[in-house]
């Protein structure tokens, strides 16, 4: 056993409880039963009941009167608290049963167990009981045990919460009545806290509705406030060891709730414990943000881009030791194709939008993994880090399972009954069955599919990413499990779990890790012994770590009040640092590994609070503080009413932004275009630094276009910068006159007037100017963007040759095969070949990567190996970025936080043809999937889109298991439109010389999100340029999560490669379409074009 040194200063008292814990210690060493061997080699070992003596098992018996249908979580299961009940060094476990009797369990030493329920009286067999806590309530040195109750819908006291206060002798008093904690709620979990910071343990009670009506959703959540009581949070304040209920007057009394569980931490850096809380259904979840005052503001719009919609449980802990926490919260989203299919209702796109016009959020079905950027904003990466789907998911746990000194990720999966299939759903519905007679019922019981899950073990890849280890970590069994704990039941040195599964007996597993670890007991202040809510850090050479000391986690469950630090191969702790509630600390240096530690909280200082903040790297000002008063508005369409599965709307393509000093005078100037209805705008800089609005009568005369690009560029050769503006919408007719492309001639002083083009009747986007028939004037390619009610067939691409000032549709001449190329998003006329000629280089939505070489004014398309990542292609940029003499680019994808995950082997397939001889131009998104193509989609947007597949494919079950040629037919597949994307990952593309290029994928942080634009700057004056990127994309479908995390990241160029100049940097938190340079009063700014606001003005400090 390892060694039990104690740090701190003891009363005598206490020396005498040490002594009494050490003598039970080791005599319990000596008496230990032998430990249970496998032969096996997984890193966890489940522990048979056999070894364990644990034959927990919770089952529930559905009747006439008490069944799925008048109770919605009948299927929820139960939880798991772990805690050393008697002080004798080994952790002990209490476990919930929904309809039967508790059960406590006495640790007797290489997991085995012991059952002491009756005679401790904690059987709590009456009425319906949920959560459970460990926690020493009234600061005695003994831990004891609050037990939540639910259900019992027509027997109220069978619903009150139970208090077990420990008598130090294995035995148990119910005195919940005596403390104040006698709730009648419906109660999912109780947390405790020192939320007013007055030194003791205040206590949130998460509760559940159980109205699953959802008619009340056409209210607002400020509307909602007659609903019931019991249906409600509470928090309740202790005064002087009697809890008393203030929600009211603390602010979280006025939602209904339908929690299934909370997460307490600080989640805007003011060192005050705030409350999220995790919402089942379409209620949206909670962030209580403490104001300091005794009071609670819900801040979840203000902090968080989107959410989960079906909450479940959730964990707060740092998963990239920046020493900050992130937030993890499950819903239930399939990872298994076929399962997916046939539990997925369609998302409801006008149910959707009202909900969020109404004041709810942008809720997705999916596990959400909120990442901390320290700023008081989260973005979410769930889908990036590779755990957003884990099917019907109960308890995440974020701990180190590994002891490399990252935190890893458990999650509990699994519902005896599968409520959410469709085919039962639909079922149900169409069947007029009378459900007071059990025969109907037992038949209603026996629809409902049943399957048993395994549980998710993830590890951290220390990259913001994890990989699913669950067979080969020991989690292979089929089991539904709910309520979930670690501990380090043996005192190895690494966490142990211990499951609350259902209709199953409980599991029980031994982590078999071997590496260096830390454990630390906190002893805190007289009214909080435990300590919860201090924070310790620790330190080595390789790794920073930080745990914040909250032991109810994950769901219905509580954790060891032990702090587990792994830390792989370090053999010194450089240093240790807790920080008390008050922010006392205690520092300690040159600590061995292997112990276990007790920090006492009478050796704390009180010292100075330092709030350090990075220098940032610019100041941010409202671009109108420079006269710019510039607002973006996007174009409000239902791009889906014309064509139902599109990916994401193709309305909202525009980001006009570009600087240029169109009057001659060495001022940077701005011009901004908008969409329809609204007029672009010039902006001329004077000597102050102020923008003035000019040619406004010329532009609001052509604000019915759609500006969607710009390019400033001498068309005339007359030395002074003309401007030429890429229009169209996909909301507009096909063939529409407000579909052609403009051009405005500069006078030289910055005074334009309308120029002419050739007809050209197309979307367009991408500009770029060249000349490329040597004759001194610029000439143009402009590409064609999309066809209105065709994504994604291609629409027409354009050379434009310069004929003295006037431009003559030379695309057949010049480039026959760039007419219908794709859907082209940018384009840079670049020399990639060095041979002194302007190539072309394309970069689109379902293309490569596609190079044009110019050969005499004559532009063929190269057979190169950047034709072998295809994507959607937002932005390209040419730069000799490792100084070689040529041309090297960076192109901005998607990113990889998506739910599609294009790979070379596994790419995404589109097809499009009029699958159902109407006027729609439909479309099918698809994916392989053992060795057969099936559709992404669900079968009942599917029959939106096509209504033949209602009478082609009867039931969920069919559609789940009918690849694509099953779903539209052998014939309109083969006579469809066919394209793939095979990476949506951001490069920078080295040029090597040859026509060889190395395609180096952005680091993980420049994944995030969309890349919408580039910049260039050398930011730390060290003769290296630095990259810029930003972008998001909200207006996906609302089956998809829309692309939202990105807040801008900047990159640098070390040791031939492109590294991170500094990890979780925010340019901006919003919806950024384009950044651009611009020098006010000489001063270098960056210009940032937001959605639906005006400009920000970011100054280099």
């Amino acid at each position: 056993m390892p060694n039990y040194p104690i740090i701190k200063s003891k009363m005598d008292f206490k020396n005498s409880l040490l002594l009494i814990v050490l003598l039970l210690y080791f005599n319990c060493a000596e008496n230990s039963p032998t430990p249970y061997q496998d032969g096996g080699n997984t890193v966890f070992t489940s522990i048979p009941q056999s070894h364990s003596k644990i034959d927990f098992q919770n089952i529930v018996k559905e009747d006439i009167d008490f069944n799925f249908l008048n109770y919605t979580y009948i299927y929820n299961g139960g939880g798991v608290a772990v805690g050393d009940i008697n002080n004798d060094g080994l952790e002990d476990i209490y476990f919930t049963s929904n309809q039967n009797s508790n059960k406590l369990y006495i640790n007797k030493g290489n997991f085995v167990f012991d059952d002491i329920t009756e005679r401790a009286g904690v059987e709590d067999d009456n009425g319906w009981t949920t959560g459970v806590t460990m926690v020493d309530i009234n600061n005695d040195g003994w831990l004891d045990i609050y037990v939540c109750k639910s259900s019992s819908l027509k027997n109220r006291s069978a619903r009150q919460n139970k208090l077990f206060i420990n008598q130090k002798n294995n035995r148990f008093k119910e005195e919940a009545l005596k403390y104040g904690l006698k709730d009648y709620g419906f109660s999912t979990q109780a947390y405790f806290l020192d939320y007013d910071k007055d030194g003791d343990l205040d206590m949130y009670l998460v509760n559940h509705s159980t109205d699953s009506n959802n008619k009340t959703l056409i209210l607002s959540p400020q509307q909602q406030a007659s609903l019931k009581t019991d249906s409600r949070d509470r928090l309740f304040n202790n005064d002087n060891g009697t809890y008393k209920d203030v929600s009211e007057s603390s602010g979280i009394s006025n939602l209904r709730a339908w929690g299934l569980s909370a997460s307490i931490g600080d989640f805007n850096n003011d060192s005050w414990p705030d409350i999220y809380v995790a919402n089942d259904f379409s209620e949206p979840d909670f962030l209580y943000i403490n104001t300091k005052n005794g009071t609670f503001t819900d801040e979840i719009l203000i902090r968080f881009k989107h959410i989960s919609a079906n909450s479940m449980g959730s964990d707060f802990a740092d998963i990239n030791n920046d020493l900050l926490p992130d937030l993890l919260v499950l819903d239930m989203m399939a990872a298994d194709r076929k399962r997916g299919k046939e539990n997925m209702p369609t998302m409801n796109t006008a149910k959707f939008n009202r909900l969020v016009n109404k004041g709810y959020h942008h809720q997705y079905m999916s596990n959400m993994l909120q990442l901390n950027y320290g700023n008081g904003n989260f973005s979410e990466i769930g889908q990036f880090s590779e755990i957003a789907k884990t099917d019907w998911s109960w308890a995440p746990l974020i701990a180190d399972f590994n002891n490399d000194g990252f935190k890893d990720i458990f999650i509990t999966n699994g519902i005896d009954k599968d409520l959410s299939n469709q085919d039962f759903r639909h079922t149900m519905r169409r069947k007029n069955i009378d459900y007071t007679k059990k025969e109907s019922l037992d038949d209603a019981i026996n629809l409902i599919p049943s399957e048993k899950l395994s549980n998710y073990m993830f590890i951290n890849n220390t990259d913001y990413s994890f990989k699913d280890v669950s067979v080969d970590f020991g989690f292979d069994a089929k089991i539904n499990s709910n309520g979930a704990a670690y501990a380090d039941f043996d005192n190895d040195g690494d966490l142990d779990l211990v499951l609350n599964n259902q209709s199953d007996k409980a599991s029980i597993y031994r982590n078999n890790t071997e590496a260096n670890y830390i454990t630390i007991r906190l002893e805190g202040p007289e009214y909080n012994i435990k300590g919860l809510g201090a924070k310790v850090e620790v330190y080595t050479k390789t790794t920073q770590q930080l745990k914040e000391q909250y032991t109810s986690r994950g769901y219905q469950s509580s954790v060891s009040s032990n702090l587990n630090f792994g830390l792989g191969e370090s053999k010194i702790v450089d240093s240790l640092k807790v920080i008390w509630n008050d922010n006392k600390t205690q520092v300690l240096t040159n600590i061995e590994v292997n112990k276990r530690l007790t920090l006492s909280y009478s050796n704390a200082k009180k010292e100075a609070v330092v709030v350090t903040k990075e220098t940032a790297l610019f100041d941010v000002f409202p671009a109108s503080s420079v006269g710019i008063n510039y607002k973006h508005q996007s174009v409000s369409f239902d791009d889906y009413s014309v064509q139902l599965l599109l990916p994401q709307k193709q309305s909202t393509i525009d980001n006009v932004l570009t600087v240029a000093d169109v009057n001659n005078d060495g001022l940077d100037d701005v011009f901004i275009g908008n969409t329809m209805g609204f007029p672009a705008e010039l902006y001329i800089q004077n000597s102050l630094g102020i923008f003035v609005k000019t040619n406004q009568e010329l532009f609001e005369n052509d604000k019915a276009y759609n500006d969607n690009n710009a390019l400033f560029f001498d068309a005339d050769n007359d030395n002074d910068l003309d401007l030429y503006v890429a229009s169209g919408n996909y909301s507009q007719e096909e063939g529409s006159v407000l579909l052609q492309d403009r051009l405005y001639i500069n006078d030289g002083k910055g005074n334009f007037s309308k120029g002419k083009l050739p007809k050209m009747l197309t979307v367009t986007k991408a500009i770029t100017a060249s000349d490329i028939d040597n004759d001194g004037d610029q000439d143009l390619f402009v590409g064609g963007r999309i066809i209105p009610g065709k994504y994604p067939s291609a629409p027409t691409s354009y050379i434009l040759e310069n004929r003295k000032g006037n431009f003559i549709n030379a695309t057949f001449k010049r480039a026959k095969g760039i007419q219908s190329i794709g859907l082209v998003n940018d384009a840079k006329f670049s020399d990639y070949d060095s041979d002194g000629d302007n190539d072309l280089i394309l970069a689109g939505e379902w293309m490569p990567i596609t190079f044009f070489n110019n050969d005499k004014g004559v532009f063929t398309k190269v057979d190169l190996p950047t034709n072998t990542k295809t994507g959607w292609f937002q932005t390209l940029k040419a730069i000799d970025y490792d100084a070689d003499g040529d041309d090297d680019y960076f192109v901005g994808n998607l990113g990889k936080n998506n739910k599609f995950q294009p790979t070379e082997k596994k790419p995404l397939h589109i097809y499009a043809n009029n699958f159902d001889a109407n006027n729609s131009y439909d479309i099918a998104l698809s994916k392989e999937y053992e060795g057969d193509l099936f559709p992404i989609r669900g079968k009942e947007c599917s029959a939106q889109q096509t209504p033949f597949l209602n009478e082609k494919i009867g039931t969920f079950s069919e559609f789940a298991n009918s690849n694509i040629i099953d779903v539209y037919g052998k014939e309109n597949i083969e006579n469809a439109l066919h394209l793939e994307a095979s990476s949506f990952s951001s490069y920078y593309i080295q040029n090597n010389g040859n026509g060889n290029f190395e395609f180096m994928a952005l680091p993980n942080n420049a994944q995030f999100g969309p890349t919408l634009d580039f910049e260039f700057l050398d930011l730390n004056k060290d003769g290296l340029v630095e990259v810029l990127g930003v972008g998001n994309i909200y207006d996906s479908e609302v089956e998809t999560i829309r692309y939202d995390a990105s807040q801008g990241y900047i990159l640098t160029y070390k040791n031939n490669k492109i590294a991170t100049y500094k990890d979780l940097i925010s340019i901006s938190n919003k919806e950024v379409k384009a950044i651009e340079s611009i020098f006010i009063k000489e001063k270098l700014h960056l210009l940032v074009m937001h959605a639906n606001e005006g400009l920000s003005l970011l100054k280099l400090k």
